[in-house]
């Protein structure tokens, strides 16, 4: 008999920023070649987006006044680093003039991270990174490979939140709020990228 808590868990680890991310962004050099110029880019990306923010793991056990938080204190910093990741690969896309869906991509997790902060800390309302993390690849996969990619990403979405309300890490109202803190950022992200750039 299949164990419900350990596939929603193995759900949760799979779908966890860094991996979704790194999963995007390697079907996107593989299907759309317009998009990254070198593979150095596309390694710079991973490396930025994927890497530097899943460094708050192992970091937050070296920390004492963070380790002794919990969770909380692995919440905080991995804010902190998807903030520093984020914010050098935006700064590094304009630096280098990369392509309009580099800048896209960069502006999207940045204005993401900076919303769910304002959520977070001043407005005090826990949307939930996650949702807002697996929402982000989704949403670029479908704007970016077209619209036969929306029932997978609406299937794995669907997965994602039905593993995080089984094992009670958000409500309804969190996820949602995740979600359209995404969705808000990407919106934001397109009119500044293709309307103002």
């Amino acid at each position: 008999m299949v164990n419900k808590e350990a596939v929603a868990k193995g759900i949760r680890v799979l779908s966890v920023p860094p991996i979704i991310v790194s999963i995007l962004v390697f079907i996107l050099a593989r299907v759309r070649s317009d998009i990254f110029r070198s593979v150095s880019e596309v390694l710079i990306i991973g490396i930025l987006l994927g890497v530097v923010p899943i460094i708050a793991y192992p970091l937050q056990k070296l920390i004492p006044s963070l380790k002794e938080k919990g969770r909380e204190g692995q919440r905080k910093l991995a804010f902190i680093m998807n903030l520093l990741g984020y914010g050098i690969a935006l700064v590094w896309a304009f630096a280098v003039s990369a392509t309009k869906q580099v800048k896209l991509i960069c502006l999207t997790y940045f204005i993401s991270v900076l919303l769910l902060t304002l959520c977070n800390t001043l407005l005090r309302f826990r949307a939930s990174g996650h949702a807002c993390s697996f929402t982000g690849p989704l949403l670029l996969l479908v704007y970016f490979v077209g619209v036969k990619t929306i029932i997978p990403c609406l299937l794995v979405a669907a997965l994602i939140i039905w593993a995080s309300l089984s094992l009670k890490r958000h409500t309804a109202k969190e996820l949602l709020g995740g979600i359209s803190v995404c969705v808000v950022s990407f919106i934001l992200a397109h009119l500044i990228t293709f309307f103002v750039l």
